[in-house]
């Protein structure tokens, strides 16, 4: 039969007054720890550069669903897809925000610095200092990596691709975040965060530039093409109208002095037609007009409610805080460390 040990309270508080006292014979040991580790924390705040956030707030308002424009195109056969909205919903637009290929855009976009054109990218680079890795490269198509501005993406290299990729994992790993700010408002929030200010407000701008772009070209891209097929169809209808005028009066001539009345069959034929035609242009014209009006309504609108402006939220850990910080880090190890020294002694001594 197995014998079961207890611990008194005694024991316990012995083993207490013990780890106490062998604490306590560290102390040396363990307030110098601790100030290695303040010194570290206001060390770490000097090299740390501080950050500057760029938010900004947008509403998204789009109407609830097509249906005069919708009745309208049907009357020409034409159809403007029932799951439109559904693949660019309102809530896609926080997830286009957040896509590689619209991050790219906005890396691409060309600025304005300073009086000498540049682009996002190459801010970027400068900022985290990846151009001055290359230049102490030993691959020579890194020593020799630009990024021309407004060189065509298309014909990026194998090397440009690879950096843009590592900038775009970045931007969406640390630096972007957006949410939505409640289930009921269609309200968003776009924030980034760098060590450089004015890329932080220019990236945020032209982020929500082409994502705003994409999103209305997108959502309404059927619509828009059904309605230029309309215009192309109605201005079909004109020259008609216009050629058989045209017509008209040409038979109208040959006839003039006719006296036979099978020489106006034609004339006959080519009015009516010319009444076919512009009943039918004016009924396509309005039709066309009430169509564009109804796309315009359609048109999601995205309105920007407050844009960055500088100077921005900077945070930066202060000396003060690094102390403290690095203080309460040292000491916290320090008191682990002669902890875990302390119980292994002690298990080693009872197994002796």
């Amino acid at each position: 039969m197995e014998k079961t040990e207890y611990i008194s309270l005694n024991k316990l508080m012995e083993s207490y007054h013990s780890w106490k006292q062998y604490l306590f014979s560290a102390k040396y040991k363990i307030i110098g720890i601790t100030l290695i580790g303040a010194a570290v924390g206001v060390g770490t705040s000097l090299l740390i550069a501080p950050t500057y956030t760029a938010n900004l707030s947008f509403a998204l308002q789009e109407a609830d669903k097509a249906g005069g424009l919708s009745s309208l195109a049907s009357q020409f056969g034409f159809s403007l897809g029932g799951s439109e909205s559904g693949a660019f919903g309102g809530d896609n637009l926080y997830e286009l925000l957040m896509s590689r290929a619209l991050i790219e855009k906005a890396l691409l976009s060309p600025v304005d610095i300073d009086g000498k054109k540049d682009n996002l990218l190459n801010m970027y680079l400068t900022t985290y200092k990846y151009n001055k890795d290359w230049k102490t490269s030993e691959n020579s198509k890194l020593r020799d990596l630009a990024f021309p501005v407004n060189q065509d993406r298309s014909t990026f290299t194998r090397a440009q691709d690879s950096v843009f990729k590592i900038a775009c994992g970045e931007i969406l790993l640390k630096r972007l975040t957006v949410k939505k700010r409640s289930k009921k408002l269609s309200i968003g929030d776009v924030s980034f965060t760098s060590e450089n200010e004015l890329l932080s407000k220019l990236f945020v701008e032209s982020l929500m530039k082409e994502t705003s772009a994409f999103y209305v070209e997108t959502k309404t891209k059927l619509a828009r093409t059904n309605y230029l097929k309309l215009i192309n169809q109605t201005d079909s209808v004109k020259r008609e109208y216009e050629s058989a005028l045209v017509a008209r009066a040409g038979l109208a001539d040959q006839t003039m002095n006719s006296v036979r009345q099978s020489s106006t069959v034609g004339l006959i034929k080519k009015q009516t037609d010319i009444q076919i035609l512009a009943g039918t242009y004016i009924e396509m014209k309005k039709n066309l007009e009430l169509m564009k009006l109804s796309l315009d309504k359609e048109t999601p609108l995205i309105e920007i409610i407050d844009d960055p402006v500088l100077p921005l939220e900077k945070k930066k850990l202060g000396k003060v805080k690094g102390f403290l910080i690095g203080g309460i880090a040292g000491g916290f190890l320090a008191i682990l460390t002669f902890t875990s020294i302390y119980g292994y002694c002690m298990i080693k001594r009872r197994n002796d």
